[in-house]
Order: C-alpha cells, then sequence, then structure tokens
C-alpha cells in the first residue's frame, strides 16, 4: 500500500504528525498489549493513576491483556498522549518517545517470547542482530525491515515502519542491554519519512 508523503517534514509530536502518522496505518495492523501496558506502567510509575486514566480515554479502551493483538492505531494515540505527559519530565518529546521505547523493550525481552529470542542469540550480538527480524514479527504483525552485519562487531538494520524513529532505538538499546551485549550503542538516522536507519556497535 501506497503511503502518504508530507510536502516538507513534519515535527514530530504535534498533531498534524500524529494525524500523519495514524494515516500510515491499516485496519489490519496489530501490536501486542504487552506494549501497551509497560507504556502504563511507565506513566502510572512517574505521573501516578491519575494520568493513566487521562492517557486511556485519548485511545479510548479501559484496559490491555498483554498477548492479545489491539489496533496499532490505538498505541499510536497512547503512545502520543503519554510522551506529551512525560516530556517535561525527560527534558522534551523526543527523549521521552525514546524511553518509552526503551521501557517496551525492557517488558519485552523479559517476557515468555523475548526470553526464547535472547537464548537463541547464544550470547553472540551477531545472531542477536539476525534474530531481530523474528522478535519484532512476534511483537507486531506487519513489519519491514533487513539486517546487515557489516564488521566483527556491528550491524546496520533498516526498517520500514510506522513508528517514530526515537522509539525503535530506545527498544533496540534495551534488547543490547538485556542480551549482556557489552559496549552496545545504537545511533539511528531517517532516509525517508517510514524508513529508517539504525546501527548497532558493541565492543
Amino acid at each position: 500500500m501506497d503511503t502518504p508523503v508530507p510536502a516538507q517534514p513534519l515535527q514530530l509530536g504535534t498533531d498534524e504528525e500524529l494525524k500523519w502518522r495514524l494515516s500510515l496505518i491499516s485496519p489490519d495492523d496489530l501490536m501486542r498489549g504487552l506494549f501497551h501496558n509497560s507504556l502504563l506502567d511507565l506513566v502510572r510509575r512517574l505521573e501516578g493513576d491519575e494520568a493513566v486514566k487521562q492517557c486511556l480515554e485519548v485511545c479510548g479502551e479501559a484496559r490491555f491483556l498483554d498477548f492479545f493483538n489491539y489496533a496499532h492505531h490505538t498505541y499510536i494515540k497512547l503512545l502520543y498522549a503519554s510522551a506529551q505527559r512525560l516530556s517535561d519530565r525527560f527534558g522534551g518529546f523526543e527523549r521521552a518517545m525514546w524511553e518509552i521505547g526503551y521501557e517496551g523493550g525492557i517488558s519485552f525481552y523479559a517476557s515468555a517470547a523475548g526470553k526464547v529470542l535472547i537464548l537463541m542469540a547464544q550470547g553472540d550480538p551477531r545472531r542477536l542482530l539476525s534474530n531481530i527480524p523474528t522478535g519484532m514479527q512476534t511483537a507486531s504483525k506487519h513489519v519491514e525491515l533487513k539486517v546487515t552485519l557489516t564488521g566483527p562487531r556491528s550491524g546496520v538494520l533498516v526498517k520500514h515502519e510506522v513508528m517514530p524513529r526515537q522509539h525503535t532505538e530506545g527498544g533496540l538499546q534495551a534488547m543490547c542491554e538485556v542480551a549482556k551485549v557489552k559496549g552496545a550503542k545504537v545511533t539511528s538516522r531517517a532516509l525517508t519519512p517510514t524508513d529508517n536507519e539504525y546501527e548497532v556497535t558493541w565492543e
């Protein structure tokens, strides 16, 4: 499906940017409730129950089940409402988005499905990177990505995605830390409005 491209770059976190991002999502795009709940747990821990209630009202849901699939647009609405709420605490919307992605990654790789992927890597960062497509497809049913190992201690992931780049970067950093990849660092850049490149390096 062709995705609309904005005439000029949109500022992350604005109403216009959110509306554009939601327009990229088809009705059959799904995401595990695990990510909704890890996000709500972060909001609850930092801002309290009233903040959680307000974020839930934005997406029109009362609760989520970890391994039930929900419409992806529900997560996007919850994500943006929560990032706005946490922006002051983390020093801006972009950093809040990164922290939410990081927390989601920690939660996923602590789950049964995530633990299996970590075990499959057998402590090898290169194997861990090669398994990323499997992990992301477990988390969300509609994922387009390519992993290229670029050296003995580096690899590049190119992902066509609806999620903001900062969110994915935080999740990848969490994956490396859960897997105890020494000296892991994730950096990213936008290739197009919907395609991002993530470079992972380690010691």
